[in-house]
């Protein structure tokens, strides 16, 4: 690998991490700077990263980076009882979906977006599925499952990565549920890549989807020929959805939202927490009035 200038590429890395409402780990942090082609997409670039961001984060010149792998293990605990009530008063919601014609559902291909999601619309009670990759026959029972409890039309809108696996894996995730009503990509697609301008990567020609994947995107291909790998296999593109700037993402989310919400349900919902909510406060105040 060439040596690289890493002020500027921390410069950016920094600007990346806060530019997002949650926590960002190092490999999403990675995919977005290979994506702005300031680094290689190699394991040896990511090493480097993770050396040069852990220098300066040790100084506290750098932005917190998120480690889903390592945490803090300990119960919930409360001070006393007057604390446990306050904790539950403070989270205690309804389901602000009960009074939606249609149950949406979120899907994102890759863990790390999930939480992105959650953050935007956690306010709204949307469910959100990361698939993190193929999906599991458990996840795939569970998701049959709760449509059919639930009773409503459901409908997915769903996000990847624009290459072989990430193309199939929302095909199989459907397929293998098979519980929707309606299915809606919003990203990513050849239409996306060219109205961002987002930076068309070398794929894997080893990837067994790869020949049905160039075959099923010829002009994006034509426009990208990465040609042949050595043993004769077509190389495919890649563009990651991590590339896409995340207020763009978000709005390609609402956006499908808004075809099936109900605004008028959700506000009632609310009022009713409110409601709920007072009622639980007053419990309190006359539990500490009688101790």
């Amino acid at each position: 690998m060439a040596r690289l200038s890493w002020a500027p590429i921390v410069a950016r890395a920094a600007e990346i991490v806060e530019s997002y409402d949650i926590p960002v780990t190092l490999r999403q942090l990675f995919y977005r700077l290979v994506m702005e082609q300031l680094l290689p997409n190699t394991q040896t670039a990511y090493k480097s990263l993770s050396a040069e961001t852990t220098k300066l984060r040790r100084r506290d010149e750098f932005p917190r980076l998120f480690d889903r792998g390592r945490k803090i293990y300990q119960p919930v605990w409360f001070d006393d009882p007057g604390d446990a009530m306050r904790a539950l008063i403070a989270q205690y919601r309804l389901d602000r979906t009960a009074l939606q014609d249609t149950s949406v559902f979120l899907g994102v291909e890759k863990n790390a977006l999930a939480g992105l999601l959650q953050a935007w619309f956690d306010d709204s009670g949307l469910p959100v599925l990361p698939l993190g990759g193929y999906s599991s026959e458990s996840l795939d029972r569970l998701v049959r499952e709760r449509v059919e409890a639930d009773g409503r039309p459901a409908v997915l809108i769903y996000a990847g990565d624009f290459d072989p696996s990430g193309m199939d894996i929302g095909r199989n995730f459907i397929a293998q549920t098979d519980c929707w009503k309606q299915t809606i990509r919003i990203g990513l697609d050849e239409a996306l890549i060219e109205r961002y301008e987002l930076p068309v990567l070398e794929g894997k020609a080893t990837d067994p989807r790869a020949p049905k994947f160039i075959d099923e995107h010829p002009d994006i291909h034509a426009r990208h020929n990465y040609g042949r790998d050595a043993k004769g296999r077509r190389i495919p593109v890649q563009v990651e959805l991590d590339a896409v700037d995340p207020a763009e993402l978000r709005a390609l989310f609402q956006a499908a939202i808004n075809q099936f919400w109900d605004t008028s349900g959700f506000e009632a919902m609310v009022r009713q927490e409110d409601a709920d909510r007072a009622q639980l406060e007053t419990a309190m105040r006359v539990m500490e009035a009688g101790q």
